[in-house]
Formats: C-alpha cells, structure tokens, sequence
C-alpha cells in the first residue's frame, strides 16, 4: 500500500512538472505585446522585440505576464510602486515592466517547489513559497531606496554649504545649482540636473523641485526644496536658508547617530557576554581542575 501511495506521488508530481514546463513553453513562445493595449504601448514593437534578442526561456515567459500582472496590480498600486522604483534611483535602469517580470521569473522558479510541499503535505511552507517571489524583488529595491537616501541626506550639507557661498558671491541661483552639482557626483548631483534639465525643457520651477522632492524620499531634501519654494516665491533670503538647513540636517544626524550607537550598546552587551562569560567560566574550571590534580581515571574507575 505504502508502495503504491509513492507511485502515485510521484506520478502526480511528473504530471504537475510536466505540466508546469508546457505552460512555461507556451509563455515564452507568446509574444508579450499581443496582450497590451494601445494605451499601454511605451516603446515600439520593434524595438521591444529586438531587446527581447538573446534572453533565455524564463525571461521570456516572465516578460509574457507582465501585462497579466499589470492588470491585476491595477493602476494606483502600479503608481505606488512606480513612486519606490524612483526612490530608489531606478537601479540598473528598472522599470515597473523589468520589477514585474522578475516576480514572475521567481514565480515559475517557486511553483514546482509548491507542489513539492503539497505532495509531502508540507502546507506551512507553501505560504512561504508564494510571497518569495514579491519579497526578494522588493527587498532589493527597499535595500537600494534606503541606500540612495542615506546617500544624499550625507551629501546634503556639504552642498549647500558650497551652494550659499555660490549664490553669495553674486550667482544666479539656476547657475549656482548647475555649478555645484557639476562638482559633486551620486544620487543627489543626478537629481538637481534632472531638475534643471525639466525647467530648461518647460517645466515650471515648482512642478520640477516638488518632482524633486517626491523622487527623494528624504525629510531633509523635502525641507531643502520647501525653502528653496519659499526663496523663489517670497523673495526670502536664500543663502541664509541654506546654511541653516545645512546645520539643522547636520545636528539630526549627529542625533541619529547618537541613538543608534544607544541602540546597540544593549547588543554588544548582549554579545560580549554570551561570549566571554562562558570563556571565562571555562578557563576557570580548566585552572581549578589542572590546580587541584584530580585523577578522573581513579574517580570513574572506582564508580565503575
């Protein structure tokens, strides 16, 4: 009986593989721009399928659900992650089609691993098995995110230190950007001249710097675009606002540094003592037992 009960797992677990492997076939075969719509159309259907040269099997039925998972994400979810993927700096130039086809790459990858634990009736792990192929794209992102805005929130005071002595000496605020941000480089060089490349082609200042601050994810480059705002429209003095800012960003992170490393002294507490009290305390019976002679040959052989 419990023969026949492992034949038959397995011959449903081949069944369930082969069938998995025909409809991965049947996805990299299709192509993914029959399933859009016209609205949905970005890039020409030339040029899509001349970069689609070259990818292998799993690629290509990942990039044929795209517009499935599009769909099911629907627009204002679409939105939000379109808003994170410019957060983090749209690493490796990616886009919501490239996050989307690697959730389904994991996908096909985690699917025979699930009807693995439904066929040892394994169910605790097939949950996890199921959000593994959102989790990993999005933790990379989350990882890439927070890495760009701790980047620029370390660049920040710097310039604008260098910003207001700029526009002290007599620059145009436009021209005083430019300059600076040619002398620095990362995350927040890259997103002033992106902003002054959307006001030189028609944006307006506001709309261009609040672009700024929505792609930035960061309080301190938030209050950097709000005095700027204010200095444009206002007429305030800019060059006292920003060194102000610059101080005020470098006082809460010196804060922030103070309470993470108050944060971790419980932990490196925690570590020491896990590590050198049992060290000590077995240094100690190691000295006590090598100082007293004690004869554990006699000692066991007389209880034997």
């Amino acid at each position: 009986m419990t023969t026949l009960l492992l034949a038959a797992a397995a011959g449903g677990g081949a069944a369930a593989a082969t069938v998995l492997l025909l409809v991965g076939l049947r996805w990299a075969r299709s192509d993914a721009l029959d399933l859009l719509e016209v609205d949905d159309l970005v890039l020409l259907r030339k040029e899509q399928r001349k970069r689609a040269e070259g990818e292998g099997v799993l690629a290509r039925a990942g990039r044929g659900q795209v517009p499935r998972l599009r769909r099911l994400l629907g627009p204002a979810r679409v939105a939000a992650l379109q808003r994170r993927i410019d957060e983090a700096g749209r690493p490796g130039g990616l886009t919501i089609d490239l996050f989307l086809q690697q959730c389904a790459q994991w996908m096909l990858v985690t699917s025979p691993l699930v009807v693995v634990f439904l066929l040892q009736r394994n169910f605790l792990a097939i949950p996890f098995c199921l959000l593994l192929p959102v989790l990993l794209p999005l933790m990379r992102l989350a990882s890439e995110r927070r890495k760009r805005r701790e980047r620029m929130e370390r660049d920040l005071p710097d310039f604008l230190d260098v910003l207001a002595v700029t526009v002290i000496a007599g620059v145009t605020f436009r021209a005083a950007l430019a300059r600076v941000s040619a002398r620095f480089d990362g995350p927040l060089a890259d997103e002033v001249t992106l902003t002054l490349h959307q006001i030189a082609n028609g944006a307006s200042v506001r709309e261009a710097f609040d672009d700024m601050r929505a792609r930035s994810a960061s309080e301190p480059m938030a209050q950097f675009v709000s005095a700027l705002l204010q200095s444009q429209e206002l007429g305030a003095p800019l060059a006292e606002s920003l060194s102000q800012i610059a101080e005020d960003i470098r006082r809460d992170s010196a804060q922030r540094q103070r309470q993470a490393a108050a944060k971790m002294s419980p932990r490196v507490t925690l570590v020491s003592s896990m590590v050198l009290l049992p060290a000590s305390l077995i240094l100690v019976v190691v000295g006590l037992v090598l100082g007293l002679d004690i004869d554990f040959g006699a000692l066991l052989g007389g209880a034997g």
